[in-house]
């Protein structure tokens, strides 16, 4: 039975899952075939009130869809026999101007990283933090090192079916790793000197690299200094690459090398009261003076939560554009194997996420900047949300196409929709390896359950640590985002690949 219910729990997985192979052109995704672009010019939505355009930075960062009191509902099959679609959505009404925008990658620099930090570091002095040790700092990596591959030799003894070309490619790279202890320890400092932080980014090989990490052409930004007393690490870096782009900048705890096997381990820390948190992140992500941040809806988080790891204290932020919140897709890079596919996504969508303790402020990451370049349509026409319903239902229908759905006897799969979110998505420019839109999308969400054949669910015994069963069942329910919809020209948007 255990056995049974991770094959369910994989299959709706699939089932669900953003992450699907390209499917027949004009059915799921038209990839920028022109129809965007056409609508753009064509269908600008008539002017609206001045009240509705001339708010407050602040009230427009806060403003969320309404829902108004339009239910909709209908139920059908999947393509594949025993999935069936059930959907109860309310229609979200339009908050205001929903602009079409063209962005690029913020580039990170010195001054950006510095006007951030100071959020939390103050006028406190900052450290460069090179990862440099001394001698004696040297000499216990090098006799860790040894030890471990000397551990590593004896198990490998013990245990002969590992295969020869495994156990070359491991001995080489503990000889290589021991190699680069050993030559830096000869020439290895007594002290290491505590320069002041130059808010200059670096060539990877500006940093010492004992363990023989490889090149891609990364260029980092690090600092150590103090806030609520104790030493918190920053670390920026960034790669803007034709093949991909990564730029990443976090702040968080530091735990020097030699004390992080005897550091106490961290321990659940007391929930902090959601919306205090919520409302202090939002508060730091303006004193940040980056732009507007809006916090990330509980249902898509939810959806996201089997493949983003997040404790009961993290919040999440996405940009605010025109006074409309970026929707939170769980994508990022999704580079094309082979570079096959033009639109696989190069670069991961904007987020920042703050953790907090009873103290404050635990950790915090912004990933993947964007900067709007050019505005495309300040206010354009979105299709009518029965249109949008209409090409939900044709996406979801297509979903189970491209799968297998491995069923436990004659058991069904029951798809819920039960949420509609209007907000901003991002999708690629055709012919550009940089810019992307940003666009007015509407995202459903739902559930899915195995069921019998009479549509109920079923129940699966739960197991503890140990695998024992506890005499508990429980259903096998996933929350997860079904299709995201583009509001103007009504395809729909393959998040991981961007488009």
């Amino acid at each position: 039975m255990k056995k049974c219910v991770a094959a369910a729990l994989a299959a709706i997985m699939l089932l669900v899952s953003g992450c699907q192979a390209t499917p027949e052109k004009g059915v799921v995704a038209s990839k920028n075939d022109g129809v965007f672009e056409a609508a753009l010019e064509d269908r600008t939505s008539p002017t609206l009130a001045p009240e509705a355009t001339e708010q407050s930075p602040t009230a427009k960062a806060m403003m969320k869809p309404t829902i108004a009191s339009v239910i909709h509902e209908d139920s059908f099959d999947g393509q594949q026999e025993g999935v069936r679609f059930h959907v109860k959505v309310a229609e979200p009404t339009v908050p205001g101007p929903m602009p079409v925008l063209r962005v690029r990658p913020l580039e990170l620099d010195g001054e950006l990283v510095h006007k951030v930090a100071q959020v939390f570091y103050g006028d406190t002095p900052v450290t460069e933090y090179t990862g440099q040790m001394t001698r004696a700092d040297l000499e216990e990596a090098l006799l860790t090192e040894k030890q471990e591959y000397a551990d590593w030799q004896y198990r490998i003894e013990q245990d002969p079916t590992i295969d020869a070309d495994d156990r070359d490619y491991v001995r080489q790279s503990f000889e290589e790793r021991i190699a680069r202890l050993e030559e830096a320890y000869a020439a290895a400092p007594e002290t290491i000197e505590q320069k002041p932080l130059d808010w200059q980014f670096h060539e990877q090989s500006y940093y010492p690299d004992y363990y023989g990490a490889e090149d891609n052409g990364s260029r980092h930004l690090k600092g150590l200094g103090q806030y609520n007393g104790r030493d918190y690490a920053l670390n920026a870096v960034k790669r803007l690459g034709d093949d991909y782009k990564v730029q990443r900048l976090s702040f968080y705890p530091y735990v020097p090398e030699d004390m992080q096997d005897i550091a106490p381990k961290p321990t659940e820390p007391p929930q902090v009261g959601r919306d205090t948190a919520r409302a202090k992140a939002l508060e730091l992500a303006d004193a940040m003076d980056i732009g507007q941040f809006a916090v990330v809806p509980d249902i898509a988080m939810e959806a996201a939560r089997e493949n983003v790891g997040f404790g009961p204290n993290t919040v999440w932020l996405t940009p605010v554009y025109g006074g409309v919140p970026m929707t939170y897709h769980f994508g990022g890079l999704n580079i094309a194997a082979n570079g096959g596919d033009e639109y696989a996504t190069t670069y991961g969508y904007e987020y920042m996420t703050f953790d907090f303790d009873e103290t404050g402020v635990t950790s915090f990451t912004w990933e993947d900047m964007h900067q709007v370049v050019e505005t495309e349509n300040e206010n354009v026409q979105l299709l009518p949300f029965a249109d949008i319903l209409s090409a939900a239902e044709n996406q979801l229908r297509m979903m189970d196409t491209d799968y297998t759905f491995t069923r436990i006897g004659g058991t069904i799969l029951s798809v819920e929709v039960t949420d509609v979110v209007l907000g901003m998505s991002r999708i690629r420019m055709k012919d550009s390896a940089t810019d992307y839109y940003i666009t007015p999308t509407y995202t459903f969400y739902g559930t899915a359950t195995t069921c019998d054949e009479n549509g109920d669910p079923l129940q699966f015994p739960v197991y503890d640590d140990a695998g024992n069963e506890t005499g508990q069942t429980q259903s096998l329910t996933q929350i997860r985002e079904l299709a995201v919809i583009n509001a103007v020209d009504g395809t729909a948007i393959n998040v991981m690949k961007g488009y």
